[in-house]
C-alpha cells in the first residue's frame, strides 16, 4: 500500500544516512551502509554473473538488505518488486493505485524513485566499456539514452554516490574495481528500447512457461535482467556497481519473483537445478587465479560478505514470502 512504500523509501534513506562497516583500507570510497552492499556486489561480481550463482546469490543479497532495512531503520515490510511488464509501453507511468504511486515520475513524490537524469547531449552514450578482472579482456556497448546526467527529481534527485563507477572505457589500474573515494550525484540515462521492445508481457510469460531450466535461465539472465539495468544505464546498468541506484533492489525482486514463479510449478524437480560456470562465462579471473571455471554446482560455496558463505543451494531454496509492488 501506500503506507508501506513511502517507509521503504525513508528506510533506504535511513541506511543512506548510516556510516559504512566495510573497513576503510579495503574500500575506502564506502561512505554510508548503502555502499556496505554495493561493495561486497562489486567485489563478487564476476563469479555471480552469467555464472550458476547468479540467482541464489541475488536472492540472498535482497533479503540481506531486506533484514537490514528492517534491523537498522524499523522497515516492517518486504523488498518491492518492480513489474516492468505491466507498464513496458509507458514506464514512466509505472504504478500501483493512483498516477502518482510511481517507481519513476517527474515530481518529488515520496514514495517514487525518481525519474530520468538530466539529458547530457554530450553524454548519453553509446558507450564502450571494458569488464576489469578477467583473463581476456571483454567489452559491453552500452546504448545511447535520454538523459545521462543527474536525477533531478523525486526522494533521490542529485542523491550522492561514492563507489565505481567499475565499468570504464579505460580501467585504472590503481583501482580497477572502483574502491576509492568519488563523489557524485546518482545518474540516469533511460533507454526506452529495453523495456517497451524487450520487458513485455509476452516476454514474461515466454520466460516462467520455459519447459527447462537452461532456457529460463537464459531468457530470465540474458534478456530481463540485462535489459532492465539497460533501461536504467549510467549508475543502474553497471555491471558492478548497480547497486548505488536503490531501484536495483526492486529490479532483483522481480528477478527473484520470476524465479518463484517458475520453481513454483513444479517444486519438487525445479528448486535445486543449476547451469552455468562458476565464473563470469568460464572465464578465469586474473583476481582469483584459484578459483576453476569449470560448471558449478549446488554445494558451491558463496560469499555474500562479512563471513557469510551460503551454498548455492541454500539460496535456491522456495519461499513463500509477501511481496510489495510498486
Amino acid at each position: 500500500d501506500a503506507a508501506t512504500r513511502t517507509d521503504y523509501v525513508r528506510a533506504v534513506k535511513c541506511l543512506a544516512a548510516k556510516p559504512a562497516r566495510v573497513d576503510k583500507s579495503i574500500a575506502p570510497g564506502a561512505v554510508n551502509r548503502l555502499d556496505d552492499f554495493t561493495w561486497i556486489h562489486d567485489n563478487q561480481t564476476n563469479l555471480i554473473h552469467i555464472s550458476g550463482s547468479f540467482l541464489s546469490w541475488h536472492r540472498i543479497f535482497v533479503w540481506q538488505m531486506e533484514n537490514t532495512l528492517r534491523d537498522e531503520c524499523g522497515y516492517k515490510g518486504t523488498i518491492p518488486y518492480w513489474d516492468q511488464a505491466r507498464f513496458s509501453q509507458e514506464p514512466l507511468k509505472s504504478k500501483v493505485l493512483l498516477a502518482r504511486w510511481r517507481i519513476f515520475f517527474t515530481w518529488s513524490g515520496v514514495s517514487s524513485f525518481g525519474g530520468n537524469g538530466e539529458f547530457l547531449p554530450d553524454d548519453h552514450g553509446p558507450y564502450n566499456f571494458t569488464i576489469p578482472g578477467l583473463a581476456v579482456n571483454i567489452s559491453v556497448v552500452r546504448p545511447a539514452g535520454t538523459g545521462g546526467g543527474c536525477v533531478k527529481d523525486g526522494p533521490f534527485a542529485n542523491f550522492q554516490i561514492s563507489l565505481g563507477p567499475t565499468e570504464k572505457e579505460f580501467i585504472d589500474p590503481t583501482d580497477k574495481f572502483g574502491y576509492n573515494p568519488n563523489p557524485r550525484c546518482l545518474k540516469r540515462n533511460f533507454d526506452y528500447p529495453s523495456i517497451r521492445d524487450f520487458m513485455t508481457w509476452e516476454n514474461a510469460i515466454k520466460i516462467v512457461g520455459a519447459s527447462d531450466f537452461v532456457t529460463f535461465y537464459w531468457n530470465l539472465e540474458n534478456l530481463w535482467h540485462v535489459k532492465s539495468h539497460q533501461f536504467l544505464g549510467k549508475d543502474g546498468v553497471d555491471l558492478f556497481t548497480s547497486p548505488n541506484d536503490p531501484i536495483f533492489y526492486l529490479l532483483h525482486s522481480q528477478i527473484d519473483r520470476l524465479w518463484a514463479i517458475w520453481q513454483g510449478q513444479n517444486l519438487e524437480e525445479r528448486t535445486f537445478e543449476i547451469t552455468g560456470n562458476r565464473t563470469f562465462f568460464g572465464i578465469p579471473l586474473d583476481t582469483a587465479p584459484n578459483v576453476p571455471p569449470s560448471n558449478a554446482t549446488i554445494k558451491d560455496v558463496m560469499n555474500l560478505g562479512w563471513g557469510y558463505t551460503p551454498k548455492i543451494k541454500d539460496g535456491s531454496k522456495y519461499h513463500h514470502d509477501p511481496f510489495v509492488s510498486f
